[in-house]
């Protein structure tokens, strides 16, 4: 390998290329390499596991415990997204409110500065 990079000294970009296919058959390999071993049965402590290809259905039974704290939790969420636009109407309320405030100071500096022209 040494010997073909010398003879592409000369020419850096073929050297390159070289170089780039080299590390892409490597990298082919490795991956290659890869997914065989991961097909494969594995064996752990001396028993051999084996890996099956399908899907399980798990069906949680709640407790009636379980049921009436996921309610709770279920109306406190709606108490809360309630809340939540009672709280947003209350700010757009004080803004408006604040926004009153500042034309009022601005009419009264105004009334003050041409009283004193």
């Amino acid at each position: 390998m040494e010997e073909l990079l010398k003879a592409l000294g000369p020419w850096p970009v073929a050297q390159g290329v070289v170089i780039g296919l080299i590390v892409a058959a490597a990298g082919f390999w490795a991956i290659r390499r890869g997914l065989q071993d991961s097909h494969r049965d594995k064996i752990d402590d001396g028993i051999r596991v084996v890996r099956i290809e399908e899907t399980l259905t798990v069906r949680v039974e709640h407790t009636d415990e379980e049921k009436r704290w996921q309610w709770e939790a279920y109306k406190q969420l709606g108490h809360i997204s309630k809340n939540s636009f009672e709280m947003v109407k209350n700010a757009e309320d004080g803004v408006a409110l604040l926004q009153q405030v500042l034309n009022s100071i601005n009419r009264l500096n105004d009334t003050r500065w041409n009283s004193r022209q």
